[in-house]
């Protein structure tokens, strides 16, 4: 398959399936021939503004087109029909998270993407924010020395566009995620707190205690904040992280202290005499998550290179629980 050939679709052209068109249309040698929605004002929008074809059915357009690549945005509830179709029929999926809303479905897909050899990514986004990549390299460089706890806050208003998932599903999943990419481990306790304040069948607050072997983290997530939050603080034996994910900028102060040995009575024990912390702030190249998503999952169908999307499953499980 030549780069310059590939045919890419978009199925769902809501917030987000908006923003991958946008992206497909800004990147070199992908040809985007078609989107499909079934809102037919919101396809007609998206379709005159990036100037590409609409279909209402997404059958059809898969049918006619013929495509490489399909982006599927659609609402959670639809993940599942939808992404099984496209693969079913030997097309390479980029699916948005979470994968499904139930465990059953989300193996199933799992397993007939491996049957029909097709790439089938579940777009866990914030893997992709460089911000995270660059704390996931300095854990692994053990800068932090042993990861002793971790809090991640993703609080903010109620998003309309989502009508058929709660909080956990929709927002908390992210964090679950990358607290298990973080530290390349999933938890073997789980506590989840789950609440209804404004909205009547859903909830729309949550907090999860997880406790992984050496480890325990903090995931809060609501729809209740009125200001948007999206931080990540990380506490190491030798030193303490703050990440935002929205300025991809990191805070990170370094431990500096001295370990004496103290004798009391018959027993002694270590004692530790802090000074001052080196405060760094560690700079990355900004880039934009979902187009870095999109291009690793492109050279992955380019390039023959498996992806496993247990870890999709994994996190699902959790905020399952």
């Amino acid at each position: 398959m030549s780069l310059k050939k590939i045919k890419v679709s978009v199925i769902g052209v809501g917030n987000m399936g908006k923003n991958h068109v946008r992206t497909y249309i800004e990147m070199e040698d992908i040809n985007l021939v078609a989107i499909a929605d079934v809102n037919e004002d919101l396809g007609k929008n998206v379709s005159e503004t990036f100037g590409v074809k609409l279909y209402e059915d997404y059958k059809e357009m898969i049918d006619i087109e013929k495509p490489d690549v399909v982006s599927i945005c659609v609402p959670t509830i639809f993940h599942y029909d939808v992404a099984y179709y496209c693969i079913k029929n030997g097309i390479n999926v980029l699916l948005e998270k979470p994968i499904c809303l139930n465990i059953s479905e989300a193996i199933k897909l799992r397993t007939l993407a491996k049957k029909k050899k097709v790439k089938f990514l579940v777009g866990h986004i914030e893997r992709f924010n460089p911000a995270v990549k660059k704390v996931k390299e300095m854990i692994v460089k053990r800068e932090l020395g042993d990861i002793i706890a971790i809090i991640a806050r993703r609080v903010g208003g109620f998003p309309p566009q989502i009508k058929d998932a709660n909080i956990v599903i929709d927002l908390a999943i992210h964090d679950v995620d990358i607290v298990n990419y973080l530290l390349d481990e999933n938890p073997n306790e789980i506590l989840v707190n789950k609440q209804k304040n404004h909205i009547l069948r859903r909830e729309d607050s949550v907090e999860l205690f997880l406790k992984y072997k050496k480890t325990s983290a903090y995931v809060q997530a609501n729809w209740v904040t009125p200001v948007k939050i999206r931080k990540l603080n990380i506490t190491g034996t030798e030193g303490y992280l703050e990440m935002d994910y929205i300025s991809q900028s990191i805070e990170f102060y370094k431990s500096n202290y001295n370990k004496f040995t103290q004798q009391y009575g018959s027993y002694s024990d270590y004692i530790l005499e802090f000074s001052e912390p080196d405060k760094m702030i560690i700079n990355v190249a900004r880039k934009e998550p979902l187009k870095e998503e999109i291009r690793y999952f492109i050279n992955c169908v380019l390039s023959n290179i498996d992806i496993d999307i247990k870890f999709a499953i994994d996190a699902l499980k959790i905020v399952s629980s």
